[in-house]
């Protein structure tokens, strides 16, 4: 899908296997968007803390532009990418493996997020359409 957050310091993210927690919330793990935060996935009620290892997005990123920001959940096998550039590859058998997909505008100060161009698959295969082999 594309995002674009304005200003970049504000936060945003990608629910995905994830199921209602106390009210609107959603509990489960986020594909995060903002400074600091871009590529990295978070246990939104759900550990509240980044899951595994990522690298930042946070040089690829265009500030307040349009990015490409593609999640990809495949068993346990969690993978984001920021306009093509590999942040997390995450695999642990524990990760819930279904579940709703959401999206997140953060509280605080004034945000605007928005989004478009999404593809959904159902089971796909296990490799990220905007990365390029060796990255």
């Amino acid at each position: 899908m594309k995002i674009k957050l304005v200003p970049n310091e504000a936060n945003s993210g990608i629910q995905f296997h994830s199921e209602r927690f106390e009210g609107n919330e959603m509990s489960g793990p986020q594909a995060d968007a903002g400074k600091g935060w871009w590529g990295k996935v978070y246990g939104e009620n759900f550990g509240n803390k980044v899951i595994g290892e990522s690298k930042s997005g946070e040089d690829i990123v265009k500030p307040n532009e349009w990015n490409t920001y593609e999640v990809l959940a495949v068993g346990p096998k969690i993978r984001t990418a920021i306009n093509g550039h590999l942040c997390a590859d995450i695999e642990d058998p524990k990760y819930v493996r279904k579940g709703m997909f959401g999206l997140q505008v953060h509280a605080g100060g004034p945000t605007e997020v928005r989004f478009k161009d999404f593809d959904f698959e159902l089971n796909p295969k296990a490799e990220l359409k905007t990365v390029k082999e060796g990255q």
